[in-house]
């Protein structure tokens, strides 16, 4: 019962009366009000005409069989095909309540199904026996028995009906203003007068059965996305405050790096300008850069080496410089020995000069070695 509005709607003259339940605190609010309770939950009683309610025997199985008999159980007593008709069932009372399905439509398509959470005829929304009269109009709710609402007159037609079935039972009866005539004499009528319509809802406050909640499936209210994108605006502006600032920052930095970019490329162009002026700029710049550098220092490295080489190559007897094969990668030196020994001789003494040589292919050719030298520290 905390924090909701329960709204009494008079399906006979469309009036709304509202009332505000907050723990122990209950009160009358008007229609204006509840736009300062949106969190709260509302509930309609709808007092009308519009529902009939039945006491059945159902077979003992599960309550989905039991649903598939419903029809069978009750189409005698219907002037109309079932399927013309909504049911609620109460498995546990054993009652069940029907109501035309267009009546039914009309209704629900007339409230705003985003604003409310459950809809009652408040008929079965009592845990008590209770008669309630208000002018002309009677809600009579019989525990695990009967259900009904409708007019005074008719009302009328069901007392020896109820003197029949229910005289051992003292029913509390509840009326706005006076007791009808036609009813102050019931003696199983136990009435007490309200003089305003607050107090009479004040004591009978309905209770919630959710068997009899009209708005399921078809008619279960749906998410009001835009009432929740309302409450939670604050939220989302500020996230998208927050991206929107991340965003620019990010923008702002690319824009930097682009300049500066720019800057350096115009920078590493005069560069490259002055110091290879035979050379046409190709559009990986950078990487023209860098293999130009590393063939001008692999050249001075090729010619250092092959400096010391041929130096030593000619100091030593039985040994012969007889060719030189370089890439960009490699540097090989063919010479010719009287034996294998005079190459290795060479490669540990380039070694302590830091040429490190390792010796490759090599084949008899008369009585001379030819050899091949790989200079492996470039």
């Amino acid at each position: 019962m905390s924090k909701s509005i329960y709204i009494f709607f008079n399906f006979y003259t469309q009036e709304k009366i509202f009332f505000l339940l907050d723990g122990l605190e209950k009160k009358r609010i008007k229609e204006k009000d509840l736009e300062n309770y949106s969190n709260y939950r509302k509930k309609i009683f709808l007092i009308s005409d519009l529902f009939n309610s039945f006491k059945i025997n159902l077979p003992e199985t599960n309550l989905a069989n039991q649903k598939k008999a419903i029809p069978f159980l009750i189409q005698d007593q219907l002037a109309e095909d079932i399927n013309n008709y909504y049911y609620f069932l109460n498995a546990k009372e054993e009652i069940l309540v029907l109501t035309e399905k267009q009546k039914l439509k009309e209704l629900i398509n007339g409230i705003d199904l985003y604003s409310i959470s459950s809809l009652y005829p408040i008929e079965t929304s009592f845990t008590k026996n209770s008669l309630i009269v208000i002018e002309d109009k009677v809600i009579l709710s019989i525990k695990n028995q009967w259900y009904w609402s409708g007019s005074l007159d008719i009302f009328k037609s069901y007392i020896s009906l109820l003197k029949e079935k229910f005289s051992d039972k003292i029913i509390e009866s509840h009326c706005l203003k006076k007791i009808p005539e036609d009813l102050k004499n019931i003696d199983f009528l136990k009435f007490k007068i309200h003089q305003d319509i607050d107090s009479l809802w004040f004591e009978n406050l309905p209770s919630i059965k959710n068997e009899f909640n009209l708005l399921q499936k078809q008619f279960e209210p749906k998410i009001n996305w835009l009432e929740k994108a309302k409450e939670l605006k604050f939220y989302i502006f500020s996230a998208v405050t927050i991206y929107s600032i991340f965003l620019l920052s990010s923008l702002i930095q690319i824009g930097s790096l682009s300049i500066s970019s720019y800057q350096f490329k115009n920078q590493l162009t005069e560069i490259f300008n002055d110091k290879f002026p035979n050379e046409i700029i190709k559009n990986d710049l950078i990487s023209q850069v860098n293999n130009l550098i590393n063939l001008n220092s692999f050249s001075k490295r090729n010619l250092d080496s092959l400096r010391l080489l041929s130096n030593e190559i000619s100091l030593m007897e039985d040994l012969s410089l007889v060719s030189i094969n370089t890439d960009l990668n490699n540097l090989i030196i063919e010479v010719e020995a009287t034996d294998y020994a005079q190459m290795e001789k060479l490669v540990k003494l380039m070694s302590t000069l830091g040429i490190e040589l390792s010796i490759g292919n090599s084949r008899r050719l008369n009585n001379l070695l030819l050899g091949e030298l790989n200079v492996r520290n470039l």
